[in-house]
């Protein structure tokens, strides 16, 4: 049977696993390093090379597999009799559908990512490209829906994909046009996980009813599928059609009526690119935990601002990283809760520790009661929770509580204890309280005679045990509930602790069996002991038996309460986000401020004193902060200039920081900060190729700057690093010229662009919106010192060789490369700022350049902008103009 290369086939043989054939080389690689624990299994002529795993291992790998791989994993069991094998698919899972893998990958660990899978249905209205598109968040019961007219670069589908973050995307099998080509490779360049299904699974014939069953009708709305405006989107139907049938939510009437519609409005986000959430380490690197906790410095804004205290809270996080919002009103909102959470330092110590340290994952445990599967400890933390929410409520109700905290956390958590209440009774009538002080979870006995007899063998056991408590503390001296303690866990039951370093007083007393010692101390019996515990286990084991039918009840109640248990979880993440946010900008270094934010028009973007918050953080480091000033019609594009090392990548990567924190609705790293709303971060940043993708650094610049000139607004923020690297000298300082002066002239949007090409810095004396600035350093002798200031005017020497020696090259290559230098520059090192001294003597040369640079970016003009092989076509051109050049002039590529 044929599978894909990212699909790994596991058989169950009971007690371990096996893979088999290229699966099993990829996991004894993955697991234990080596191939030489493959071995030939089965018989001739059907050998096969396999790896077998313990239960353990199985698990772990599939964590990783799924996770963190994005794979998919296939298990097998064999429902054969006897010799007759037959292997039938027991279960299955992939990034996007975890449901079959829940308890093994998560257990009682909390979910920190949503795991969306989306959908896609590209059609055509005349020369029109129609992208209907469905997500579905299986945490949050929330179906998301657009449907929208795209261009030729899919540049609204790649911002959506960014904006979502899906980890799966379904396509139909049978498309093979241009169009759904490209599309597909731009999925697969956001790491998007691509599963291609019949093209019948698209269609809509079933969907209305599946969405009758499924949709969660809110009160007084019209219970009738058709009439909600969502479904009035064809081909986003489409799409929810097919990620219903993968995902098969309708055979489990646990899903009847738990979701709810979402329509994804793009114009409500600022747009990020692929290129902007790698160029401002927005996500954190693949395997680091997604829950806040890193080790070392945080090397991405989500891990650095991630103090998440709830499961809720994290997942919340992560979707408002990538949804920077593009409403005044709504970011004004957050700040002022933020705001009044900085000011007061009592309130966020009394939030983060007395509070939502105590939340569970409420969403997670209202599934858990839809499915069934959940047990009265997890209705017991429900109660606790719900019980704290008062004491929440009143702590938020501050004299100077801002009204955005008043309609999205306060009002909705009353409501919400209000709709609990009920709940909280069944809870309290139902669960025995006293046995919960020994973490014991059953019902009341009065529910029937047999559970009040079962009840009185118990504590006549327990008081049985706490004598023992008494008799051993005597023996061996020691105080008891102090220095001995009686505790039990629902795997060993009752036992007596002590710490490590009184191990001693057991070592030789053969009263006493030890049966586990770890840090947390020793854990030992004696015989009686052993004898009532054992006792003690048989009749806990007959309670909860009896009890079995009430707590069946108690859960199916229980279920009737999860739509208030989301809208919980819902204002307790946006109020762990904020007070996170809070927590950050306090702990900074110097404390963040809150950024004054003006609509679109007034076209502003001042930051006073700015700074990295990555590299702030460092031990060890004198932060150099700077200032950053654009203003529409006077200042809207920054060359920079500069040495490498020098800090300009980190000088525009401030900025777009800066920018994206305070459209998520946080504090900002400057000393004084005004922006006006941005639509799109845009960037190139870094020289990335892709051996794997058949793409080169060029070509990738050259897709990335396609993508920025295709999608760049009045109101952008746009970053460029370097442009022109990938290719030969004369090539790249054209492309660059030419892409800055398009950029300059053809839009209004805020540009960094940082260059090493000199010549590019003559754009602002052509371009009054076009200012130079340089990033300083200074010479002594043969070391360079890096001031990482940021001044006005042109970079005035260059510093390669200086930054080589840096490097530690060998003496005798710096040597050659001054020498080198020397004869390139006529025989003279000759600082920049003295080319221009004698205009006249350079004039033809540069008349002759001009020509040159005009003539080939008017050729390139021509070429067809997603040409496959457009590097090709552009060395081709290259190579004509040379040829056409007087033999006079010699050009060094």
């Amino acid at each position: 049977m044929s599978k894909s290369n990212s699909t790994i086939r596991f058989f169950n043989r009971g007690e371990y696993y096996t893979c088999h054939g290229s699966d099993a080389l990829f996991v004894a690689l993955e697991v234990y390093k080596t191939s030489s624990v493959c071995k030939q299994l089965g018989v001739e002529p059907n050998k096969l090379d396999g790896v077998s795993l313990n239960k353990s291992r199985f698990e772990s790998l599939v964590r990783d597999l799924l996770l963190i791989k994005q794979y998919r994993v296939e298990v097998y069991i064999d429902t054969g009799v006897g010799r007759n094998r037959n292997w039938t698919l027991e279960y299955k899972g992939s990034p996007g559908n975890l449901s079959e893998f829940e308890d093994l990958l998560f257990g009682n660990a909390e979910i920190v990512d949503s795991g969306l899978i989306m959908g896609i249905k590209l059609a055509a209205d005349g020369k029109s490209k129609i992208v209907g598109l469905s997500c579905i968040d299986q945490i949050s019961s929330i179906i998301y829906v657009s449907q929208f007219v795209d261009d030729e670069s899919f540049s609204n589908l790649q911002a959506l994909i960014i904006t979502m973050a899906p980890k799966e995307c379904l396509l139909s099998q049978n498309e093979n046009s241009i169009e759904f080509q490209k599309m597909k490779e731009i999925i697969e360049r956001n790491n998007v996980m691509i599963t291609l299904r019949k093209k019948s699974e698209f269609s809509t014939d079933s969907v209305f009813q599946d969405l009758t069953s499924l949709i969660k009708f809110k009160k007084g709305q019209q219970e009738n599928i058709r009439a909600l405006p969502e479904t009035d989107l064809e081909h986003a139907m489409s799409a929810t059609a097919a990620i219903i049938k993968f995902l098969d939510l309708t055979s489990d009437n646990r899903n009847e009526n738990q979701f709810k519609f979402e329509e994804i409005i793009q114009s409500r986000y600022l747009r990020l690119d692929v290129s902007a959430i790698k160029a401002l380490n927005i996500e954190p690197p693949p395997g680091e935990p997604l829950n806040g906790i890193v080790r070392g410095a945080p090397t991405s804004i989500h891990g650095l601002f991630n103090k998440c205290q709830t499961p809720q809270g994290h997942r919340l996080m992560a979707q408002w990283i990538r949804r920077p919002l593009h409403d005044l009103a709504l970011i004004k909102e957050r700040h002022d809760i933020v705001e009044v959470i900085v000011k007061n330092s009592d309130l966020r110590s009394t939030i983060t520790e007395d509070y939502l340290k105590r939340v569970p994952d409420m969403e997670q445990l209202a599934k858990k009661l839809l499915q069934k599967k959940a047990r009265l400890i997890d209705c017991y933390k429900i109660y606790l929770a719900v019980n704290s929410l008062p004491g929440l409520v009143k702590t938020l109700a501050i004299d100077d509580a801002p009204a955005a905290l008043k309609v999205l956390i306060i009002e909705p958590l009353i409501e919400c204890v209000q709709d609990m209440d009920k709940y909280q009774e069944m809870i309290e009538n139902t669960l025995d309280m006293n046995a919960l002080e020994s973490k014991e979870y059953r019902v009341k006995p009065e529910f029937n005679d047999d559970l009040i007899e079962l009840n009185k063998q118990l504590e006549s056991l327990k008081a049985k045990m706490d004598a023992q408590l008494l008799k051993v503390a005597k023996d061996i001296d020691m105080e008891p509930g102090k220095k001995i303690k009686l505790e039990n866990n629902a795997h060993h039951g009752y036992y007596f602790r002590v710490t490590l370093k009184d191990e001693k007083t057991l070592r030789k007393n053969k009263e006493y069996t030890v049966f586990e010692s770890s840090k947390n101390g020793i854990k030992f019996r004696n015989k009686r002991l052993e004898d009532y515990n054992a006792e003690y286990l048989e009749k806990k084991q007959k309670y909860e038996e009896e009890q079995s039918a009430i707590v069946a009840e108690i859960i199916n109640v229980a279920a009737s309460y999860t739509g208030a248990m989301k809208n919980i979880a819902s204002a307790i993440a946006i109020l762990d986000v904020l007070n996170c946010f809070a927590i950050v900008t306090t702990a900074a270094p110097k404390m963040y401020v809150r950024p004054e934010m003006l609509p679109s028009e007034a076209g502003v973007l001042n930051l006073t004193q700015a700074r990295h918050p990555f590299v702030e953080i460092q031990s060890d480091i004198q932060y150099i902060p700077n200032d950053i000033s654009f203003k529409k019609k006077d200042t809207q594009f920054h060359i920079i200039t500069g040495p490498n090392m020098g800090g300009k990548s980190t000088h525009m990567k401030v900025a777009g920081v800066c920018v994206l924190l305070a459209h998520i609705g946080c504090f900002v790293p400057c000393d004084k900060a005004e922006m006006s709303l941005h639509d799109t971060i845009l960037a190139r940043v870094g020289a990335d190729d892709s051996q794997v993708k058949g793409v080169s650094t060029f070509q990738a610049e050259m897709i990335e700057v396609t993508t920025i000139l295709k999608t760049v607004t009045n109101n952008s923020l746009v970053l460029i690093d370097e442009l022109g690297r990938g290719t030969s000298t004369y090539d790249g300082c054209a492309l660059a010229w030419s892409i800055a002066e398009h950029l300059a002239k053809n839009s209004e949007a805020f540009c960094f662009f940082a260059t090493h090409y000199h010549e590019i810095t003559r754009l602002a004396d052509e371009l009054p919106t076009v200012k130079n600035y340089h990033v300083g350093a200074i010479t002594n002798d043969d070391n360079v010192i890096f001031l990482y200031s940021v001044k006005p005017g042109i970079c005035e020497e260059s510093y390669g060789v200086f930054i080589a020696k840096m490097a530690n090259f060998p003496d005798d290559v710096i040597k050659y490369a001054k020498c080198k230098q020397a004869e390139l520059e006529d025989g003279q090192i000759v600082p920049l700022k003295k080319i221009n001294e004698n205009l006249e003597e350079s004039k033809n040369i540069v008349l002759k350049g001009e020509e040159l640079i005009e003539k080939f970016v008017n050729a390139c003009k021509v070429l067809h902008e997603s040409a496959a092989n457009a590097e090709e076509e552009i060395i081709k051109l290259k190579n004509e103009i040379l040829i056409n050049i007087s033999s006079d002039y010699t050009l060094c590529t």
